[in-house]
């Protein structure tokens, strides 16, 4: 259907480019929906329409690059999402997910079943995740990209600068760092066939009291 196609496509570009959150993302697909059914013609016809941000990644075949995992608000151990069971963590016993709830609905004419249950079981929330993509991973999705080898070998053939710092390869860290082999790691030439990659990266620290993102996410210095 072209009008759900545009409608996603103008959600979906809402989230990506201006942070549009989640909810009002939620929100905007939940008044156009109700905008289309009021017209009469049928515009929608039978095409579902999406209700959530979720869905329209899934419709766009939009993918995460990273994945989220439940982390223990005390310790910081990381948990796996899909098969980790575990309601407290094994190191502190802090809790790892926030107590289940139910719907109003559901707490007043009761009857839930034990396919309710697992339900809500298997929808329960972390108190604190955090997004994780293995570097490896990271490279192989940057190294699928045409041009990039070419490019990230191109500072064997560049001209270092000693009297003005232009370019990472111009510091004293790229002409001195060693490798394993106690050889100079970055050392120019085209006899060398692997790739040399210097890794760095850098985090924003913010305290969990003071960010908008602190109730549900972490970060935290990492090492290689």
């Amino acid at each position: 259907n072209p009008y759900i196609l545009s409608i996603t496509l103008l959600v979906a570009f809402l989230h990506t480019r201006y942070h549009v959150s989640f909810r009002a993302c939620a929100l905007i697909l939940l008044v156009l929906r109700l905008l289309f059914a009021a017209i009469p013609g049928n515009m929608l016809g039978a095409d579902s329409f999406p209700r959530q941000l979720s869905t329209v990644f899934l419709d766009l075949g939009l993918r995460d690059r990273f994945k989220v995992h439940p982390i223990c608000s005390m310790c910081h151990r990381i948990f796996d999402a899909a098969n980790d069971s575990t309601s407290l963590c094994p190191d502190c016993g802090n809790e790892i997910y926030r107590p289940l709830t139910q719907s109003l609905f559901r707490r007043l004419f009761g009857n839930n079943t034990e396919e309710d249950d697992e339900s809500i079981q298997s929808i329960r929330q972390p108190l604190v995740v955090a997004p994780i993509q293995l570097l490896s991973n990271g490279l192989q999705h940057l190294f699928s990209r045409p041009g990039v080898v070419a490019a990230v070998n191109s500072w064997k053939t560049r001209e270092r600068n000693t009297d003005e710092l232009r370019c990472i390869q111009d510091g004293a860290v790229w002409n001195t760092i060693k490798g394993h082999d106690d050889t100079l790691f970055f050392f120019g030439g085209d006899s060398d066939k692997e790739l040399r990659i210097g890794v760095s990266f850098n985090f924003d620290w913010f305290g969990r009291k003071t960010s908008n993102y602190g109730p549900s996410h972490s970060s935290g210095a990492m090492s290689f």
